[in-house]
């Protein structure tokens, strides 16, 4: 183990806990039932609370006329909902825009929801200035369910957010154009999703209800080449890397799928190998990392466990982390390492030693 933290470790859980480097130090990122937007250091320093920025959560006037909220003949009809953060921040990832850090929240089924008007709209994808807790550019909508997925892909085009939902769109904005939306496709529904870049260009790939995964060119809205076949629904954790020069897609199944980690080449979409099995139940999140020359997977599991993977061999290295759930896989100072959580709290596992 390289640190543990056993400070605030946040009073609510989402699909996964992001870290990343702020000012020189690994911070963990959270946002709690009251919409306190908390940042804590890894490393041994302090945690800091902030509010989000609610009274701005609400999308572009447009959109109230749109969706009928507002009567385009009654100019004086522009009251507000209010918006509750337990709807507001259903997942959430952290990212990097203009050089600033910032927080990218998808949200619950009933983000949009207007209680008067009896219809469920939800998933909107905002961003989120991490220092102040104020809200940056515009509401991203578009979804019409609880976003299941999201993510962010540094490219030469910027900054694209990706997020997947509840029914089964996935949708791509350019956070470094103000939200101009990039793609809009229709996946498997309640599934995972991860992106990546792919000779330059953004890719995300889609799973879920389906057996089959689903590879996107976000440029370009098309899908590439066929499906990728051999894997049993529901599909949660799902990551594009490179094993030996090859474009790797890895995902992590079910228990209906025996719990098991597979992969596909992206460029033939064939499976490669036999899936690697181990977990006993379902995989919920899944991370990459480059050590010493080879690539590995690190899964966690509702099996309890957090294992990692020789993604070349094909088979799991060393013994189980036992209590302890990934939440992601990053790097700080050079060092690739895993984040994981526990019943005592967050925990940084150094995997160049772990995966020896």
């Amino acid at each position: 183990m390289l640190r543990h933290f056993s400070g605030h470790t946040h009073d609510r859980s989402h699909d996964t806990l992001p870290v990343m480097e702020v000012d020189g130090a690994l911070v963990s990122v959270g946002v709690d039932y009251d919409g306190s937007l908390w940042t804590c250091d890894l490393t041994g320093g302090a945690c800091a609370e902030r509010p989000l920025e609610l009274d701005a959560a609400g999308p572009e006037d447009a959109w109230y006329y749109e969706n009928g909220v507002w009567d385009e003949d009654d100019p004086d009809v522009d009251d507000r909902p209010q918006f509750e953060a337990d709807d507001v921040v259903s997942v959430l990832t952290v990212a990097r825009l203009d050089g600033r850090p910032v927080v990218v929240t998808g949200g619950g089924r009933f983000d949009l929801s207007i209680p008067e008007e009896g219809e469920t709209i939800g998933g909107a994808v905002r961003v989120w200035d991490l220092r102040t807790g104020r809200k940056i550019g515009k509401t991203l909508t578009g979804h019409g369910l609880g976003v299941c997925s999201l993510t962010t892909v540094v490219s030469d085009q910027g900054l694209i957010a990706v997020s997947s939902c509840e029914e089964g769109r996935l949708l791509a904005w350019n956070l470094t154009r103000e939200g101009e939306q990039v793609a809009e496709v229709e996946g498997s529904y309640n599934g995972g999703m991860g992106a990546g870049l792919v000779d330059g260009r953004p890719v995300a790939v889609t799973g879920g209800h389906d057996d089959f995964l689903q590879a996107w060119d976000l440029l370009s809205g098309e899908q590439i080449g066929k499906n990728l076949t051999g894997i049993e629904p529901v599909v949660r954790a799902i990551a594009i890397t490179e094993v030996n020069g090859r474009t790797v897609v890895v995902a992590g199944g079910d228990a209906w799928n025996k719990s098991a980690v597979h992969m596909w080449d992206l460029t033939t979409q064939e499976p490669i190998g036999a899936p690697m099995t181990g977990h006993t139940d379902s995989v919920q999140t899944l991370g990459t990392a480059r050590v010493a020359g080879r690539t590995i997977a690190v899964t966690g599991s509702n099996d309890g466990t957090t294992r990692l993977w020789d993604l070349a061999g094909g088979e799991q290295i060393g013994e189980p982390l036992t209590g302890h759930h990934l939440q992601m896989v990053t790097e700080t100072a050079g060092t690739p390492v895993a984040v994981t959580t526990s019943d005592d709290g967050i925990s940084m596992w150094d995997l160049t030693v772990s995966a020896r």
